[in-house]
């Protein structure tokens, strides 16, 4: 018996100087420390897909290729499709954050395929319509990009409601783009 009492004694840390002028962290300090790990997770969520989405609208110029037809209802400018793009981008990614912050994409990580499938089309759409001029590729990636983000709303509303409530805009824009580029044609 005086043996095992021995051992405890022996795993027994001495605190150190620095240790006893330390004060246990609080409450309010675990959740300053939370919410600023938070912070920087959704700067990081929101921050790329953004800047990809804004290297897209590089890529595809500020000119297109083939103008459409004056008769055409659907004259903006260039640069309100990219902004478009870049605001959905922005939207899809706080929607993806949030329904990650919630624990979504571990315990259903096959929705993560619908967010980054819906990405990449939203980054191709730009450059296929106003840099190659090929408006029926760019029905054809609307069309898709409407389907994926019709299947983020849908996932990500089964855990965070807000999230997919967020998606409904831009699947709103995609179908818009859908209906643009088939206006084009």
């Amino acid at each position: 018996m005086a043996t095992s009492e021995g051992m405890k004694q022996r795993h027994v840390e001495k605190p150190t100087s620095a240790d006893a002028d330390a004060t246990p962290p609080t409450n309010k300090d675990r959740k300053i420390a939370k919410a600023k790990r938070g912070l920087r997770t959704l700067a990081v969520a929101l921050a790329i897909p953004v800047a990809l989405s804004a290297a897209s609208a590089c890529i595809s110029g500020t000119t297109a290729p083939s103008q459409p037809d004056s008769k055409s209802s659907l004259q903006l400018p260039i640069l309100a499709f990219h902004l478009g793009n870049i605001a959905t981008a922005a939207l899809t990614s706080l929607a993806a954050w949030l329904f990650w912050a919630k624990g979504g994409f571990h315990r259903r990580p096959t929705d993560l395929l619908f967010y980054l499938v819906q990405l990449l089309l939203l980054l191709m759409w730009g450059p296929a319509v106003f840099r190659l001029g090929n408006a029926r590729l760019g029905v054809a990636v609307a069309v898709a990009m409407s389907v994926c983000l019709f299947g983020c709303a849908r996932c990500f509303r089964r855990v965070n409601p807000s999230a997919g409530d967020i998606v409904v805009p831009c699947l709103a824009w995609a179908l818009f783009l859908a209906m643009f580029s088939y206006k084009v044609m």
